[in-house]
């Protein structure tokens, strides 16, 4: 659990100060803050002006009901989209989605778009609902710096330096922003752990310390090109992290250090057109590059162990997508996207001076991926509208040093269908198949040496498979308030999930396919004005995401939850603005996490508190924003819980148990920015 923060807020004090205060700007007497056409509502900024928001990431969390997305961090381009658009178009990075919103500032956007089922024009990428945040396009160019400063139990600071300028004139855009920052890990902190077994407890203090810097940039620049536009962008975001710890065992004492550095980086380009006769083409060409070098080492008074890794990373991709707005009832597109992707990994693991055998700890996986599409949106009636598509996907993995080339071809429907009963009652519902990418790093083997754990890989891989089915009912109340009830239901092929491999009398745990299972899904999400209760100004908002799943444990043959598939995932949010001051506060609540793994010869279950945090904020009419917040005032508590066993996991006796408790300090955390 690492925070980017850093430790130059002094630095930027003078030039926050210096600009000069201008005048609040005039609301407008009679703003026209929403209005609805068909499955698009257009919020105006007049509407988010008591929310006081500073960028577009603000206003899209302020759209009632919407639940961002940020897209899937899988490979490939077209199925890692999330739910928001910029100018109508998918940024062309793969970079964090919510980071390239919060680097816009509101003062640029000119309104923005909720889409529910597809409008003329619009990839709904798959989503049931779309924001789409249209840019002023002569709006004066924004220079922004932020400061944000941390501090950890009253002794360890940090903190970020971030520069943002965003220009969009002409037909031309540039959007720069670049950060240098250092960072603590606030999951590592001194906890106990406490081992039973048949015969003693043994009790083992943990002091630890953890942290890292790094830089972060993003450049992205637009621009007429042939009768289109053409965006190119990039990303570099090296950094380092770095963990010491000391065990003290009853008066025996070891030490572990643990070094991770990481190097990744993206070159892209994207090329628009409008073809004529309501035909439009885009094209993106996009390069991704990752190294990581782990260093893991282990003393105490038998000996030391030495673990290394380096991982490489290569991902290119190609993809096209071709649109004909037949009229503004029906859109059709065909489009084709070609990746390849590679991952090498070579590992070394030694202990006193001794090579343990630790099978598959070099490892290449290489996968090369067509998936091709045709689609339909159609508003069939004023009322409702549908979307149909059909993914193929053809792809190979090859792993050399197991010998292993398959090929493999996945038919991919896609259902959707939106009935709106008035402009503030809509239902849909949507089926698809999806199939899940392969994690490379389950092809290979990994030593966590805290634990004493080794992980194979396994070259035996297959992509997990299911069908979706799910029926949402949105109801929007008031001016500002929004209910949805979505229900899931999921049929799983090939589950992804742990297998026992036994080598050499050896018991190692390794992902794998575990056959079908089931999972049924309920998902609440509510925005609530509460000036109605005698709160001005007042939102609550709510999320809760409740999952049940079963599956057949290959072990015991007994049925139990999908591994890592906590049950239960809320939020809760509650904030006040106050205009004519300028200012605002706010609580937040959200669950950090129940988690449980069925491994080979233990069962490990992990839990967060819920993480807390209390904020205020004063935006002054200078353009100068302060933000105080208290994180985790509460003391965090996280608590793991591991049943070792003796042989295979629930066959056989129970070796050890062991408990460990760790609290996390309250975190206090200072933000000035300034725009000019």
């Amino acid at each position: 659990m690492r925070l980017h923060t850093t430790t130059a807020l002094a630095a930027i004090l003078l030039a926050l100060t210096t600009g000069t205060v201008a005048q609040a700007a005039e609301a407008p007497s009679a703003p026209i803050t929403v209005s609805a056409a068909g499955p698009v509502q257009t919020f105006q900024p007049a509407y988010f002006l008591e929310f006081q928001v500073s960028t577009a990431f603000d206003m899209v969390l302020h759209v009632p009901g919407f639940v961002f997305d940020g897209g899937e961090s899988a490979r490939g381009f077209s199925g890692t989209a999330g739910n928001v658009l910029i100018d109508g178009q998918r940024p062309t990075t793969k970079a964090d989605l919510g980071n390239t919103l919060s680097n816009i500032n509101s003062a640029q956007v000119d309104h923005l778009e909720l889409i529910t089922g597809g409008a003329p024009g619009i990839d709904m990428h798959g989503h049931r609902q779309i924001v789409n945040v249209v840019r002023k396009t002569d709006a004066k160019p924004n220079f922004s710096v932020l400061g944000i400063y941390r501090n950890l139990d009253g002794r360890t600071n940090a903190g970020v330096l971030l520069f943002t300028y965003n220009d969009n004139r002409n037909g031309k855009s540039t959007d720069i922003t670049a950060d240098i920052f250092n960072f603590f890990d606030n999951g590592a902190q001194n906890g106990r752990r406490v081992t039973t077994d048949s015969t003693e407890n043994r009790i083992l203090d943990i002091y630890q310390h953890a942290g890292g810097q790094g830089i972060e940039s993003q450049a992205s620049h637009s621009r007429p090109l042939w009768g289109g536009k053409i965006t190119f962008n990039g990303t570099y975001n090296p950094s380092i992290y770095r963990q010491t710890l000391k065990y003290n065992d009853e008066g025996d004492t070891a030490y572990e250090s643990f070094m991770e550095k990481d190097i990744p980086s993206e070159l892209g380009s994207q090329y628009e057109r409008a073809l004529g006769h309501g035909l439009n083409l885009n094209l993106n060409v996009l390069s991704r590059h990752e190294r990581i070098h782990d260093i893991d080492i282990y003393n105490d008074q038998t000996g030391t162990a030495d673990y290394r890794a380096l991982s490489l990373t290569n991902e290119r991709i190609l993809n096209g997508r071709l649109s004909w707005e037949k009229n503004d009832r029906l859109t059709l597109a065909v489009g084709t996207e070609s990746v390849f992707n590679s991952l090498d990994r070579d590992s070394s693991f030694v202990m006193n001076a001794t090579s343990p055998n630790v099978p598959t700890d070099h490892v290449r996986v290489q996968e090369d991926r067509t998936e091709s599409f045709v689609s339909a949106n159609w508003k069939a009636t004023s009322k409702l509208s549908f979307e149909g598509e059909l993914k193929v996907e053809a792809s190979t993995i090859a792993v050399p040093a197991a010998d292993r080339s398959d090929s493999f071809t996945y038919y991919k429907p896609r259902f959707q269908a939106v009935y709106a009963f008035s402009d503030k009652t809509k239902l849909s519902w949507k089926t698809i198949r999806q199939v899940d990418q392969l994690s490379f790093n389950g092809f290979a083997s990994s030593v966590q040496l805290q634990t004493n754990h080794v992980t194979l890989g396994n070259s035996d891989l297959v992509p997990q498979k299911d069908w979706m089915n799910t029926l949402i009912l949105e109801q929007s109340f008031w001016d500002k308030g929004a209910i949805s009830v979505a229900l899931e239901h999921y049929n799983y092929q090939d589950t992804a999930d742990f297998i026992a491999v036994v080598d050499h009398g050896d018991i190692y745990t390794a992902s794998g396919n575990i056959g079908a299972a089931q999972g049924d899904f309920v998902h609440l999400k509510l925005d609530t004005p509460l000036d109605r209760f005698h709160i001005p100004h007042g939102t609550l908002s709510l999320d809760w995401l409740y999952r049940q799943s079963k599956v057949k444990d290959p072990i015991t043959g007994k049925d139990r939850r999908i591994s890592g598939m906590e049950p239960h995932i809320y939020s809760a949010s509650f904030s006040q603005e106050f205009p004519k001051s300028g200012t605002s506060w706010g609580i937040d609540l959200e669950s950090a996490g129940k988690d449980r793994n069925y491994l080979a010869n233990e069962l490990t279950d992990a839990f967060f508190d819920p993480w807390t945090q209390v904020w205020f904020q004063y935006k002054t009419p200078g353009k100068l924003t302060f933000k105080a917040m208290l994180k985790n005032p509460l003391n965090l508590r996280f608590t793991q819980d591991r049943t070792v066993y003796e042989g295979l996991r629930g066959l056989s006796p129970i070796a050890f148990t062991q408990h460990t408790t760790t609290k996390i300090p309250p975190i206090l955390e200072l933000r000035l920015k300034k725009d000019f």
